[in-house]
């Protein structure tokens, strides 16, 4: 095969990476979501976009995605059929399909043991123990997803339509929110009611930041998401678990409120999820895992 396309494809993007039959990283892309849960038609189109912008930064034609090999990570793979769903619209020579999570925890820990939590616009935590994977969550926005950035953000928008009924008491940052829909919980409830996973989360950064300021409901709410988080982590780890990766947009920011156990393990990541993907593809189309740099 003359040249493989990888892709980590989430809620909030889609990024390609195309390379030579040896592995070689040739060129990078960027589109758009690849959620296939929640636009299977526009995941495709993003992930068909980013791997021909990946190409034309390797100074190839952008058709040459219809001979080569993929190996896809994508958010929502997991769930039903929807990996085949996706895999029968795709423009490749041959498609493989596989969870964002995998090559998320490939590209984190390498071929070692270790546990790994993505924390951005959804969220999954996942491990491998002397070969054996196991993963917690990744379950979509409607009935997973905790610790996420869309339930955050959908429970700021939440607790600010309750301070505006006086049910709950107010803070200066349900004030935030209700001032940026002009102090009209109306408005408030019908960009809810329309908004995708990746919208809500984009309040989620608001919470951390007041958070720092000391305001209680952003405290509560991060309070809450990192119960979740840990208690997927107690789930998944294993008792001799020597490294961590916190991966996604809210990483960084998750990070501090951690507790001890878990902080002590948190490491950088040996790679990126690309890395990961490319890693598989070599392992699936060619029998090794060797990644190389161009």
């Amino acid at each position: 095969m003359e040249h493989m396309i990888a892709i980590d494809g989430g809620g909030t993007s889609c990024r390609a990476l195309v390379a030579d039959g040896n592995g070689v990283m040739l060129g990078r892309g960027k589109a758009g979501s690849a959620n296939i849960m929640t636009d299977m038609e526009g995941a495709c189109k993003n992930i068909v976009a980013a791997s021909e912008a990946a190409c034309r930064e390797a100074g190839l034609s952008p058709d040459v995605i219809r001979s080569s090999g993929a190996l896809l990570g994508l958010a929502g793979a997991n769930i039903g059929n929807y990996g085949e769903r996706i895999r029968a619209l795709l423009p490749f020579r041959r498609s493989i399909v596989e969870t964002d999570a995998l090559i998320a925890l490939n590209g984190a820990i390498g071929a070692e043991d270790g546990a790994m939590a993505i924390l951005g616009t959804g969220s999954i935590f996942m491990a491998r123990s002397k070969g054996a994977i196991r993963s917690v969550g990744g379950w979509g926005f409607m009935v997973g997803d905790l610790g996420s950035g869309a339930r955050v953000g959908r429970a700021l928008l939440q607790e600010a339509l309750l301070a505006h009924d006086n049910v709950h008491r107010g803070s200066p940052l349900t004030s935030e929110i209700l001032r940026r829909f002009e102090d009209d919980p109306q408005t408030l409830v019908e960009y809810a009611h329309m908004a995708r996973p990746g919208e809500f989360g984009t309040f989620a950064p608001l919470v951390f930041e007041y958070a720092e300021r000391g305001d209680p409901i952003g405290n509560a709410l991060i309070e809450g998401a990192v119960r979740s988080i840990e208690e997927a982590l107690e789930a998944i780890m294993p008792p001799d678990c020597g490294r961590l990766c916190l991966l996604g947009g809210l990483a960084r920011l998750y990070e501090p409120f951690l507790g001890p156990r878990f902080r002590k393990l948190v490491k950088e990541p040996r790679g990126d999820a690309l890395e990961g993907a490319l890693g598989l593809a070599l392992q699936r189309f060619h029998g090794t895992e060797e990644r190389r740099h161009g």
